[in-house]
């Protein structure tokens, strides 16, 4: 077995990343709330991100036109940069059994939710805008 392949198989191994990240802008990102259906949506359309901090943990709102992406958890500050930069390609959820396995520095998302915002008037989203 190559070192390539030996290092696939221990990453498939290991519990897959709550944040993966491309070296080069993607063009949609791709959300995996823990066992609920995936979204996949195109950055383009990405109009404002906000990012706070509340109790003891991080909250990350990503305002799309027809969708709100709601993560909470912790280690968001971390990929602030990628996000606004679209080198995201997957958030994902999981249940709080795999935090220790993805280390103490990876970003954690104990929920994620994306909700369809229904046609009429919305309101402005406040936060940090592009």
């Amino acid at each position: 077995m190559t070192l390539s392949e030996s290092l696939a198989a221990a990453k498939a191994e290991r519990s897959p990343p709550c944040v993966e990240i491309e070296y080069r802008s993607v063009s949609a990102v791709t959300f995996c709330p823990w066992q609920a259906p995936e979204w996949t949506l195109p950055w383009s359309r990405l109009e404002a991100l906000r990012f706070s901090i509340q109790e003891e943990s991080e909250k990350l709102v990503l305002f799309f036109p027809n969708h709100h992406v709601i993560a909470v958890g912790d280690g968001f500050r971390r990929v602030i940069a990628e996000l606004r930069e679209f080198k995201v390609s997957f958030l994902r959820s999981l249940p709080a059994v795999h935090r220790a396995a993805l280390g103490p520095r990876s970003p954690f998302i104990a929920t994620l939710e994306v909700q369809l915002v229904t046609e009429g008037p919305k309101p402005a989203p406040a936060g940090v805008l592009f």
